[in-house]
């Protein structure tokens, strides 16, 4: 009798064990499909539409600047000032992913790489030999010549469109040639993550002139997270990834691009200074955050499919936490004074970076919820 009641026990116990089991392989399962839908909506709608729209700025740009080598007209150069102010915003509401091919590729120091070498940049304009030929000398210069900055600096003085009568020959191709090379690197972004076969046929030429084709479809290998072939090795890895991307553009806009000239650290290191575009690009670095977090660019909330859908349907309060860092940050950068490269002592900058360090830790939490859980 004894062992017969043994016997029972011992099943019971294996029965509990087994719909344990049963209920944490459910759980990890449901985990995994309900991540699975959020990294594939964060590609595509989040990713794959702003690079899509950076490329399309990009090339506005650079039609307008080569009009600008045949025709000098204040009307152009303001036409290529709205337009870069536009493509630049792309570029900063893409920050929160420089995972991917921005890094595999050394496209985000290619093209926005500050302060700019202004030295090399009389010594290039200088040289006509050079400048003869600067199609196909501007590729290889060095980061501080190149992208966003290079032309800014052609085009806005003092946070001011120039006069086009105040542009040089030399200056106005110049900006032609930046313009080109930073247009070839925001269509490898796009086809990067969306595939060669699912962009323009004019940036499908743009990039096999150059032999610039990506060899990677990233878009694809975050909807196949955990498979064989891409680089995250599991649905969670994906999702931790895209919390990753915002933790690193927060950290950066907090401690380097904000925090190095109000510490003193590097008062020369402010973005944008010539357009004193810094604190909209500061703003639309978080603005990227919401977007990823949100799944969806544009999103004010978040989508049924996104990373913080999973993370509230888990944990309320993190979820909650987030989305209040996201707003006081925002409100914080919009607070500062203007422009950023006369105020960047001000004690409104220090709130900012605080509030930037408060959205970090926002961020991290969120992070171990989603591994944890």
């Amino acid at each position: 009798m004894k062992t017969l009641k043994k016997m029972a026990a011992a099943f019971a116990v294996a029965l509990a064990v087994m719909s344990c089991e049963k209920t944490e392989l459910g759980s990890s399962s449901a985990k995994e499909e309900q991540l699975q839908r959020a990294n594939e909506q964060f590609v595509d709608a989040v990713v794959v539409p702003t690079y899509r729209s950076l490329a399309d700025e990009c090339l506005k740009l650079q039609a307008t600047l080569e009009s600008l080598t045949e025709t000098t007209t204040d009307a152009l150069v303001d036409q290529a000032c709205k337009q870069w102010r536009n493509a630049r915003q792309y570029w900063e509401w893409s920050e929160a992913f420089l995972f991917g091919a921005a890094s595999k590729y050394s496209i985000d120091p290619h093209i926005d790489t500050w302060p700019l070498d202004r030295a090399a940049l009389e010594g290039v304009l200088n040289n006509q030999t050079m400048m003869d030929d600067i199609e196909n000398y501007v590729g290889n210069f060095n980061n501080g010549l190149l992208g966003f900055h290079g032309l800014e600096f052609i085009i806005f003085r003092d946070g001011k469109n120039r006069h086009a009568s105040d542009i040089t020959k030399n200056e106005a191709r110049y900006a032609a040639a930046v313009a080109a090379d930073l247009t070839l690197s925001a269509c490898r972004l796009e086809a990067a993550w969306a595939g060669i076969d699912n962009v323009s046929e004019e940036k499908q030429s743009i990039l096999e002139e150059a032999e610039m084709e990506p060899e990677d479809n990233f878009g694809e290998q975050m909807r196949l997270c955990g498979q064989a072939g891409s680089v995250w090795k599991s649905v969670t890895a994906g999702s931790e990834q895209i919390i990753e991307g915002c933790k690193d553009i927060v950290d950066e806009v907090g401690n380097s691009k904000i925090g190095k000239p109000y510490t003193g650290e590097d008062k020369n290191y402010i973005e944008s200074p010539y357009s004193e575009n810094s604190i909209t690009d500061f703003y639309d670095n978080i603005v990227s955050i919401r977007n990823a977090y949100f799944g969806k660019f544009g999103a004010t909330s978040a989508e049924t499919n996104s990373v913080s859908a999973y993370i509230t349907s888990v944990d309320k309060d993190t979820d909650a936490r987030l989305i209040a860092a996201i707003e006081n940050c925002l409100n914080a950068i919009d607070a500062m004074p203007r422009p950023f490269v006369n105020k960047y002592t001000d004690p409104k900058v220090k709130e900012a970076i605080d509030a930037c360090d408060d959205l970090n830790n926002a961020l991290e939490a969120a992070r171990k919820v989603l591994i944890e859980q």
